[in-house]
């Protein structure tokens, strides 16, 4: 075989490979230049959703750029490769749509007034258009019910972006509970791109049309709820208020299987935002779903609906406080009704920060009612409000998981984990179904899962309507409160207790700390003593540590009587034990005259009680006779609680336990005689015990003694690094009283040798902790410091 000939590219090739190499530098040469003064690409997508023609892949994108660049007829030819005819035709075509995109009558776009109709519509950039030419927008929206929108800044932006041509969504929804305001966001919405479409104006994105179908059956008015008779739910009905709006009545005319089909040819001659309202009430919800997302690009469909469908949604939660207080007094204002800070507080909570239930709770306060009715009314389930919000939600999963899930819900005031709600309902062997009640709910805008908590919350109007729920099915009811009980019990057993073996799980019993009391409190009204009895010593260590819990002297009181009536004697001395440790920390005349008398008591039960309750009770007296300043009786009782101590034949970390706290307190009577060198010793010996057992609240609280200690010598350093240290720990430990102790501590340190400032401040901080927690007798020692 011969060599295989090179056979070169033909001339006329070359020149026409170069040429079009050299129009594709241009273009991006002109679109970089102009791109620092027009909105291109939004004229060019503009241009292509109005024309149905594309620009950016042919000449037309060209040739329009190289008009916008200040190029005549024939440089532009030159600059393209192209004769001056086919140039000339080429621009008409353009000129011709730049009228149909503006507005602007026929045949007056032309070379010469090109950058002024643009910079008049608003495609330049920093030259505000024109708002004197008014563009007629085909819509019909309804009128606002409101003067001002409200709040949902975020939702509004992110809804606006999204209505951008653009943004590559083509559908959205808006999706949550009835009455949170999805119709009022898109509506705000949509009156935004009006007024920018018809003005020119680049506060929105601008449609030719607008169009809004509403399926919606009730209204919510302040005088009850409003059945609709008219309403567009299904596709015959949605495309004939589409022909209506956009008066073209060939769509209805059309044969039922052609309607679809034309109604698509209609939309796609224009830019349009078709609202869909209330999705959830639609007939044949798929069909109408597969027409709207089959429309043309040029096409912005928004949906809202009580469910919710994963097409790019925004889910919309209750009004934050901040707006809700401002929608309240924004309603009241127009309604010429006068309503303090604390009735709008109380009203934003009675509606949960709902928009519609606001509207509806000052509409009725117009027309005469009284708020604390209007509020009484709203929280039940029978109530308008409620039925409205609810109602059609709730009657869909009736007597499915999610309907013993959303009752179980309920029961939690505050947010449970997903375990725990499973069990309560009864489904924990059926995680298929607690994962699909759970989706529903959510899909329903009924509940809503925490992205960074991971569990599961709900409005208060919600939960309030579930509880009705839970009432109106009292078998369930009782077994879900049943297995509610039991939960709590098996979660303090696994993570409550002393804190010098259960410390690190303190945090478990604070996120669930609402809930546990909630227990108790059911419990107590519920007569259910064991329970009660059972939590409340389980929960003692961290709640007299770690929480703000005002009512324990009254839950002390409830079990000591209630003990004492059954003859549970024993548990009658831990009762005792726990109500006088309360009362000694208070330190008040009467309290201590309180606690001395329990106590005398519960020496006289001893033999009812273990030897470690016996070492308990002897600390306490021991601790009261310390307050009394009766030193003398207090090393008496110390003596007999370590001789109980070591009868207790504990095992080594117990007998460390019940023995710190005998060297504790002889130390802290030596602090009282002021005998500092002794009180030091003995302290360093309490934190070297302490530290066997890893009981890191004790280590912390002799540091701080030592402390005082070292304020009390005139140990400036000394005292700093302890403080210094020591104040960082108790921080991190959430021990209130503990770091009440510190702060008291830094504020002394403060006044001696540093800031008179830093002083007050640290003195302010305890005494408020000193209040909270009830420790009279600190806090006036606080006082003492300030004046």
């Amino acid at each position: 075989m011969g060599a295989k000939l090179y056979s070169p590219t033909p001339l006329n090739k070359v020149i026409f490979m170069s040429g079009l190499a050299d129009n594709q530098n241009l273009s991006k040469t002109w679109h970089r230049k102009l791109a620092k003064e027009w909105e291109i690409d939004r004229l060019l997508t503009d241009l292509e959703a109005r024309t149905k023609n594309r620009y950016r892949q042919n000449t037309k994108k060209d040739l329009l750029l190289g008009l916008l660049c200040g190029h005549s007829l024939k440089e532009i030819g030159k600059y393209l490769h192209k004769n001056n005819a086919v140039v000339r035709v080429g621009l008409s075509n353009i000129y011709r749509d730049i009228e149909a995109l503006t507005g602007e009558s026929d045949n007056t776009v032309r070379a010469s007034n090109l950058v002024y109709i643009l910079e008049k519509h608003g495609y330049r950039k920093g030259v505000e258009p024109s708002s004197k030419h008014l563009r007629t927008i085909i819509n019909n929206l309804p009128s606002p019910t409101y003067t001002e929108f409200i709040g949902r800044e975020v939702d509004m932006k992110i809804l606006l972006e999204r209505f951008s041509p653009e943004h590559g969504a083509h559908m959205i929804t808006v999706n949550g509970i009835g009455g949170v305001g999805k119709t009022a966001l898109v509506l705000a919405a949509a009156y935004l791109c009006l007024k920018a479409s018809r003005e020119n104006l680049n506060i929105a994105p601008k449609f030719d049309a607008i169009i809004f179908v509403s399926a919606k059956q009730q209204e919510l008015i302040p005088h009850g709820i409003l059945q609709r008779q008219q309403g567009q739910r299904n596709l015959r009905e949605i495309f004939r208020e589409i022909g209506n709006a956009l008066g073209d009545p060939t769509i209805i005319q059309s044969p039922p299987n052609d309607q679809s089909d034309r109604v698509r040819q209609i939309l796609s001659r224009q830019r349009t935002l078709l609202i869909v309202d209330n999705m959830e009430t639609i007939e044949d919800t798929s069909g109408v779903i597969e027409f709207l997302y089959n429309l043309p690009i040029c096409v912005k469909v928004v949906i809202t609906s009580r469910e919710r469908i994963a097409l790019l949604p925004i889910s919309l939660q209750n009004l934050t406080v901040e707006d809700g207080m401002q929608l309240i007094q924004q309603q009241a204002g127009e309604k010429g009704i006068t309503i303090n800070d604390q009735e709008s507080q109380l009203l934003y909570k009675s509606t949960g920060g709902i928009p519609l239930a606001i509207v509806y709770a000052l509409g009725q306060v117009s027309s005469g009612y009284y708020l604390s009715s209007v509020l009484a009314k709203l929280t039940k389930a029978s109530g308008d409000v409620a039925r409205f919000c609810f109602e059609q939600s709730v009657q869909r999963i009736a007597g499915q998981a999610a309907h013993k899930l959303l009752m179980s819900l309920a029961i939690f005031p505050n947010s449970p984990t997903q375990a725990a709600v499973a069990e309560v309902a009864g489904l924990t062997n059926a995680p298929d179904s607690i994962n699909d009640g759970l989706a529903r709910l959510q899909q329903h805008s009924l509940v809503n899962q925490n992205l960074e908590t991971k569990r599961y919350e709900m409005l208060s109007l919600t939960r309030e309507y579930a509880l009705a729920e839970l009432a109106a099915n009292p078998n369930f009811a009782r077994e879900a409160r049943r297995r509610w009980v039991r939960w709590y019990l098996d979660f303090a057993n696994s993570y409550a207790g002393e804190d010098w073996e259960k410390s690190e799980h303190y945090e478990r019993l604070e996120v669930e700390e609402v809930n546990l009391r909630a227990v108790l409190y059911w419990c107590r009204d519920e007569d259910y003593y064991e329970e009660v009895r059972d939590l409340g010593l389980l929960l003692n260590h961290y709640a007299n540590l770690y929480a703000y819990w005002d009512d324990r002297l009254d839950w002390w009181q409830w079990l000591v009587e209630q003990s004492e009536r059954r003859g549970e004697w024993s548990f009658l001395v831990k009762f005792i034990i726990r109500k006088t440790w309360l009362l000694i920390r208070e330190c008040s005349q009467k309290s201590l005259q309180e606690a001395e008398e329990m106590l005398q008591r519960a020496w006289v039960l001893r033999d009812h009680a273990d030897l470690c309750d016996q070492a308990d009770i002897a600390e306490n007296i021991a601790r009261l006779k310390i307050r009394q300043k009766n030193y003398v009786e207090a090393r008496k009782w110390l003596d007999i609680e370590q001789k109980l101590v070591t009868q207790a034949n504990l095992t080594e970390q117990k007998h460390i336990r019940y023995y710190i706290p005998v060297l504790y307190h002889r130390a802290v009577i030596l602090h009282k005689e002021n005998k500092y060198s002794e009180a030091k010793n003995l302290f360093h010996e309490v934190m070297e015990c302490a530290k066997k057992i890893n009981w890191y609240r004790v280590i912390n609280s002799a540091q701080n003694w030592l402390a005082d200690i070292a304020i009390d010598q005139g140990d400036r350093d000394g005292a700093q690094h302890l403080l210094i240290g020591g104040l960082i720990v108790a921080q991190r430990s959430k021990n209130k009283r503990l770091l009440a102790r510190y702060q008291r501590s830094q504020a002394k340190w403060e006044k001696t040798w540093g800031s008179a400032d830093q002083a007050d401040k640290f003195a302010r901080e305890a005494m408020d902790t000193f209040e909270h927690l009830g420790m009279i007798k600190d806090v006036e020692e606080m006082q003492l410091l300030l004046n």
